[in-house]
């Protein structure tokens, strides 16, 4: 990568740093980390809506992101509404999914509408940045709140193999051009958390000996018990409970990185 950096520039808000190159990330993490693509994730929503009773038409989803999950719902006729903490995430989904498409700038388990959805999903392991029992509990009473009597309940997280297989290869690291980027990861002693340090150089100009600027976040992961997620879930009135291994009909199992769960909202 060539060029003098700049400055380093604070960015206050988780994701700020990272919004301008999340997608471009985003692939990175689909080829390197497993993750499925939006595509086949929508996929196995698709099919699992199918089967339900009663048909899935409006679908929210919390941690939206820049809408990536999002335009691929929309694409397929379903009638979608986004939420995410970060506003610079959500200028990017405003750009991909135009004026038509509500997007909902609020922080969990903070959820600002009027109206009951036919499901509620968070397809980006998002729900392993609560740190504990009571604020997943929390999150999953607001969404019961917004989610229709036998409406669907889907998301992911990353397990508790995938967490302890970054902290034994602590470090990743890309270059692609004008953007650069550093993962580290460390598990606290104790395995309660996982601090996972993202320092990016990206370069906003054309040329490309243009300069970069260097930002740093430090995202704290926390894996979650399956037998936790079970009776929080079961607390808040959700049935049904499955997980599967990666957005596949297979059940999740030891070697599982990305669980993929469903519940139905009682």
């Amino acid at each position: 990568m060539k060029g003098q950096p700049c400055p380093p520039e604070e960015f206050p808000d988780l994701y700020d740093a990272i919004a301008d190159a999340y997608d471009r990330l985003d692939d990175w993490i689909v080829r390197e980390w497993g993750e499925k693509p939006r595509p086949e994730r929508a996929d196995f929503l698709e099919r699992f809506w199918a089967d339900r009773p009663d048909a899935v038409r409006s679908v929210l989803e919390v941690c939206c992101g820049t809408g990536l999950m999002l335009e691929q719902l929309a694409l397929r006729g379903f009638e979608v509404t986004g939420l995410d903490r970060s506003a610079a995430m959500l200028d990017h989904a405003r750009k991909r999914l135009g004026d038509e498409v509500p997007l909902l700038h609020a922080e969990l388990p903070s959820i600002p509408v009027d109206r009951r959805f036919d499901a509620v999903i968070s397809p980006g392991a998002a729900f392993n940045y609560l740190p504990g029992e009571d604020d997943l509990a929390a999150t999953f009473r607001a969404v019961a709140e917004v989610l229709r009597p036998g409406g669907s309940f889907v998301f992911d997280i990353l397990s508790r193999t995938m967490m302890d297989g970054h902290a034994g290869r602590s470090v990743w690291a890309a270059d692609l051009g004008d953007l650069a980027f550093i993962w580290e990861f460390s598990n606290s002693p104790s395995g309660g958390y996982c601090d996972a340090t993202y320092t990016q150089f990206l370069r906003h100009e054309a040329e490309l000996e243009g300069p970069y600027t260097r930002t740093r976040e430090l995202h704290r992961l926390y894996p979650l018990d399956p037998e936790m997620i079970r009776r929080v879930a079961r607390d808040c009135g959700f049935t049904d409970p499955a997980v599967h291994d990666n957005y596949t009909p297979e059940p999740a199992h030891d070697a599982t990185l990305y669980e993929t769960w469903t519940f139905t909202r009682a």
